[in-house]
């Protein structure tokens, strides 16, 4: 499939677990109708699958680093590695490394996948995500709609 793919991992009521579903909602609207949006929860296997399926992958996702909260990077999984991170420090069993170590592994890694991880540390049952990844929300999603691929897409549109 051709069209850009940027998809929200993570939990809505686990806190700063929900910060990737938080940027989806941010860009709804402001995407062109080739960009694809979608939200997972972080089952490994349907992820793998999705990147089987597009060529070009956007993946917010919270993570747990030594930066403070609501720090964020983007990763070209292509050319920089993940940072392997232990499977309990993950909310989805699996780390997102190990699920791009499978991907590759299988020959179903997208030909573009960009990261964006997103600093949290609150990752307790709430719906809310904490001032500082909130902050950030928006900063993620803008710079999301700065990338290459999706300004393409809406020249296009």
């Amino acid at each position: 499939m051709n069209k850009p793919l940027v998809i929200g991992l993570g939990n809505p009521f686990r806190g700063d677990d929900g910060a990737g579903w938080a940027v989806i909602d941010a860009l709804k609207g402001k995407v062109p109708a080739d960009v694809k949006l979608c939200k997972l929860r972080g089952d490994i296997a349907e992820l793998i699958d999705v990147f089987a399926d597009h060529s070009t992958v956007y993946l917010i996702d919270a993570c747990f680093t030594d930066s403070l909260s609501g720090s964020w990077q983007r990763i070209d999984a292509r050319l920089h590695p993940i940072p392997l991170d232990a499977p309990q420090t993950s909310t989805h069993g699996l780390s997102v490394s190990q699920a791009i170590d499978l991907a590759k592994a299988f020959n179903q890694l997208p030909a573009k996948l960009i990261i964006y991880a997103i600093s949290g540390d609150q990752y307790n049952m709430c719906s809310t995500l904490s001032a500082p990844v909130a902050q950030v929300i928006d900063i993620v999603a803008q710079n999301i709609l700065n990338e290459e691929d999706i300004r393409t897409c809406t020249k296009k549109a």
